[in-house]
């Protein structure tokens, strides 16, 4: 499924970035969120979570894992807690099903 802007209104979203080429992925602030893979057409391909100062690490271990199958994009949407991040998470898994969430 194709990535929804509207997603950026989520309650627990308090900032987010811009789609970014996955090997950028560095560059990002170590805060607490959800990151979506998706290929160059927005489709999501994997949704993941992190806590507190673990965005940058967690995708390092999603990229290491394979969970970037497909995917050519990063997006980050930054919450205020590693719980919202995880109910977050829940929510768009449900959402997108993206395939490398289930393999």
């Amino acid at each position: 499924m194709q990535w929804d802007i509207s997603d950026h209104q989520d309650w627990r979203v308090v900032d987010y970035t811009r789609w970014l080429s996955i090997s950028n992925y560095q560059n990002l602030e170590a805060r607490a969120g959800v990151y979506m893979f998706a290929d160059v057409n927005h489709q999501v391909k994997y949704i993941g979570k992190a806590g507190a100062g673990r965005i940058v690490d967690e995708i390092y271990n999603a990229i290491h894992r394979g969970k970037d199958r497909g995917a050519t994009r990063v997006k980050v949407l930054y919450t205020n807690s590693g719980s919202n991040a995880t109910s977050l998470e829940t929510k768009l898994i449900d959402k997108y099903h993206p395939l490398n969430n289930i393999t």
